[in-house]
């Protein structure tokens, strides 16, 4: 009885996992840098400057079930925007060690594939020059 007890919840273990959702990130709470400002009921990001943004501290969370980050805007961008994850580990500077990607002008979507999923301390986003975006989803992929 125990053994097939265990054979069960093995298997719901690993059917959850497999059938793991997508982890909205707009749930964490913005925090800026600058003067940037964030509306978390219309999810709209407004630079007041050149390369002033924010992001979501995740607390060093275990993004090893995702494939990656998917951030999705309403309209088209005015302005390039640098979106980066920013990972617990270091480099041989002891300075935290970060993923970028550049969402150029006219885009509306990037994709960033996490270089040390185990462990995200968190996500910003920064402008080249003061403009507003509306955040479509900003979400952690599931695997397939």
């Amino acid at each position: 009885m125990k053994k097939n007890l265990l054979i069960a919840v093995l298997l719901l273990l690993t059917v959850s996992s497999v059938w793991a959702k997508d982890y909205n990130v707009e749930t964490k709470k913005f925090k800026s840098w600058g003067e940037a400002q964030f509306d978390a009921e219309t999810a709209t990001i407004t630079f007041t400057k050149n390369w002033q943004g924010g992001g979501w501290w995740l607390s060093r969370l275990d993004c090893s079930a995702y494939d990656c980050i998917v951030i999705e805007f309403e309209e088209a961008l005015p302005m390039d925007v640098m979106f980066m994850a920013t990972y617990s580990a270091k480099d041989d500077k002891d300075q935290k060690i970060k993923s970028k990607v550049k969402v150029p002008a006219g885009k509306k979507k990037a994709v960033l594939e996490p270089a040390y999923k185990n462990s995200v301390d968190g996500l910003g986003i920064s402008a080249t020059k003061a403009g507003v975006v509306k955040l479509k989803s900003l979400n952690l992929k599931e695997k397939k």
